[in-house]
């Protein structure tokens, strides 16, 4: 870095840094410089796609500190040159962007193992540590095929705003309007492919399309490591049809066949457990041999094996379980898809 001067005189020395590997990596290794100058004091930062988050090359160096420089001027230009000497070089510059800058930290959080079949949540924190709003916020990240029915919620505060977030395709996007001093907490939730044993890496990274990011971490991501389970549970469509009696159990009724298997030893007690929509029970009017221990009406339906050790499941013998579920409406059902299905081992009850 050079300071201020006027054709051959000035331009002193500032500061300087060596880059690690210099800048002759390759045009796909989307080397990025970021130069920030916030009050006066400028910031240098590069990064790659393999490094998001960066380096920090220059920091908070006072531009009217140095030698002989002059009286900060009212208008900031920009401009670019290159100069090689008597060698031939390639100096190429593109997805240039000039904005206000503003500071947006990023932190996510989540489990470092996870059984498959079992529903999992992340949590990715922002905050905007100013100088500026930033009205145009957005979250994104990759969602990795072993994580199904994936929901995305997001809450804000100290005036932040949440858009409407998406999990769709392998990807995370959730906008946000983020003026300075809010944040906002977005919950990640899924369920493991209860198939899948090994890594799965789920990444999260804040940006604005008129706001350059200065915080040092602005990407996150958690790589667990997911389990077999000791029981997986499938499930079917039977039938749905409107029950309109008796009359306090009248809605749209789905008949479900879930079907557990056991994958080490054999289970003597057990319990299944799924998300459902408000106002949704286990029909009323259906014998169970099972136990009901929670009957949907507050957004989870939680069946257990019944008293005594019957109902047991054996390694290669699976264990049907047909349950029958009342929604208020045909539209409240949707595709009739159980959300968030898993099964468990418990201790005898």
């Amino acid at each position: 870095m050079r300071g201020s001067g006027d054709l051959l005189t000035g331009f002193a020395w500032l500061a300087g840094t060596k880059v690690a590997g210099g800048f002759r990596g390759g045009w796909e290794a989307g080397e990025h410089l970021q130069v920030s100058v916030i009050g006066g004091r400028l910031t240098v930062r590069c990064s790659s796609a393999s490094n998001p988050n960066g380096v920090v090359l220059i920091q908070d160096l006072d531009l009217a500190a140095g030698p002989g420089q002059v009286e900060m001027p009212a208008t900031f230009k920009l401009g670019f040159a290159a100069g090689t000497g008597g060698a031939t070089a390639a100096h190429r510059i593109r997805n240039l962007s000039v904005a206000r800058p503003v500071a947006m930290p990023l932190e996510m959080n989540g489990p470092l193992t996870a059984k498959a079949g079992h529903r999992i949540s992340y949590t990715v924190g922002v905050q905007n540590h100013g100088p500026n709003d930033a009205p145009d916020a957005v979250v994104r990240g990759e969602v990795p095929v072993q994580l199904v029915d994936v929901e995305v919620t997001c809450r804000g505060e100290n005036g932040a705003v949440c858009g409407p977030g998406t999990a769709t395709g392998g990807e995370l996007h959730q906008p946000l309007s983020l003026p300075k001093g809010s944040k906002a907490v977005i919950t990640l939730r899924g369920t493991v492919d209860p198939y899948y044993e090994g890594d799965f890496t789920t990444t999260s990274k804040i940006t604005s399309a008129t706001r350059a990011n200065t915080a040092p971490q602005q990407s996150g991501q958690v790589t667990p490591t997911a389990e077999p389970a000791l029981i997986t549970v499938g499930q079917k469509i039977a039938g749905q049809w409107d029950q309109s009696w008796p009359e306090d159990a009248k809605g749209w009724l789905v008949s479900y066949n879930l079907t557990l298997a056991a994958n080490e030893h054999r289970v003597t007690a057990w319990e299944i457990a799924f998300d459902v929509p408000e106002r949704t029970r286990v029909n009323p009017a259906q014998t169970q041999w099972y136990r009901v221990i929670k009957d949907g009406l507050e957004g989870t339906v939680v069946l257990g094996s019944p008293s005594g050790g019957s109902h047991t499941i054996d390694p290669g013998t699976p264990l049907p379980v047909d349950v029958q579920l009342l929604y208020p409406s045909q539209s409240e059902a949707g595709d009739g898809r159980l959300r968030g299905l898993y099964a468990v081992e418990v201790a005898n009850p």
